[in-house]
């Protein structure tokens, strides 16, 4: 019998021990939670971020913390924030770290948004101003008249030295948005580089971006229109050999209305198989050294539902163009310094039919 109470005397100084250790380990992961969310949700950042673990804190520092999170002197974002509450639904502990699956009920963000949009609304034509919107939208929320919803959050904790803190991953965070930086400053450099012409750097951007993120769909489109445009130009580079300039001549001319006006005359054969609605030719100016200083572009063949006149004929197979006779293209902004006669021409784009 004296053993036997023996036994039972150690088993409950075994208890008490036990829970005196517990409470000197500090509050249960449960309740950091609880205290973290509370002063996030009442604006006491200072405090939530007591509870973030040491590996957060090491990429994101209080100052930085409380920028983040300044509170703007607002009625409609106070009532709003006021609205929201949670509940932990479970929480699972192993001695190292803890996972808990938080219930959050918050409004509804895209009923609000309508609410919001009508107000703006109802402020730019009444006469209101913004800060008038924000109280009557205010007003509204703060009789309870908010439309609510609830999501699901998983929460990670870990246990350190001083005790059970929130891991919020800042670093994956910070890698993320940088990835999300870097992919948009290649896509402005694709873009930039696809309207000047220079497709082979487009794709190299287009394809740095993938490897980043496989799924970005500008990225995806962009490569692919790119690619389009690169076989269209190569196809057109080739058959642009069988596009012939010729009896190319350049000289001052007198008009009616004019004295010794620059212009050129030139004929084209389309050798080829295809028939083109687009040819642009683009005539060099030399000066008396064979420098070029300056140079048009004309476009003797333009097919359009906007082109009229002479050009608004497609160039057939075997057919050749040449302007009417006693008519020339003008080159007003040739300078005085041009020799008369010195140019050379080539055709520098096509479209086909």
């Amino acid at each position: 019998m004296r053993g036997k109470i023996i036994q039972l005397a150690i088993i409950c100084f075994a208890c008490l021990a036990i829970t005196a250790c517990e409470k000197l380990a500090g509050p249960s992961p449960n309740e950091v939670l609880n205290q973290y969310l509370d002063a996030c949700l009442k604006g006491r950042y200072e405090e939530s971020y007591s509870y973030v673990s040491a590996a957060d804190k090491a990429v994101k520092d209080l100052q930085s913390y409380l920028k983040e999170n300044e509170k703007k002197n607002s009625p409609f974002t106070e009532a709003i924030v006021s609205k929201v509450s949670y509940k932990i639904l479970s929480l699972e502990k192993s001695e190292k770290t803890a996972t808990a699956n938080v219930e959050i009920t918050l409004p509804d963000f895209g009923s609000i948004f309508s609410d919001v949009m009508g107000a703006a609304f109802k402020s730019a034509f009444g006469g209101g101003d913004e800060k008038e919107m924000e109280k009557i939208l205010a007003k509204k929320f703060e009789s309870g008249e908010v439309p609510l919803t609830t999501k699901k959050e998983t929460f990670n904790l870990v246990k350190e030295e001083d005790g059970w803190k929130v891991f919020l991953d800042w670093k994956a965070e910070k890698i993320k948005k940088e990835r999300q930086a870097k992919i948009q400053a290649l896509l402005a450099e694709a873009e930039e580089l696809k309207k000047s012409k220079k497709l082979h750097g487009a794709v190299k951007k287009y394809e740095q971006i993938l490897e980043l993120d496989s799924e970005m769909v500008d990225a995806k489109e962009g490569l692919k229109e790119t690619k389009k445009e690169i076989k269209s130009f190569e196809k057109k580079q080739a058959y642009i050999k069988k596009v012939v300039l010729y009896d190319l001549k350049a000289r001052y001319y007198d008009t009616f209305l004019e004295k010794k006006v620059p212009g050129v005359e030139f004929k084209i054969k389309n050798k080829g198989d295809k028939t083109l609605k687009k040819v642009e030719v683009t005539v060099y100016f030399k000066d008396a050294n064979g420098t070029i200083i300056a140079e048009e572009d004309y476009y003797p063949v333009l097919v359009t539902k906007y082109s009229f006149g002479g050009n608004n004929k497609p160039l057939k197979p075997n057919y050749i163009w040449q302007m009417e006779r006693g008519k020339f293209y003008k080159a007003d902004s040739v300078p005085s310094e041009w020799k008369e006669g010195s140019v050379s021409a080539k055709i520098t784009n096509i479209e086909f039919e």
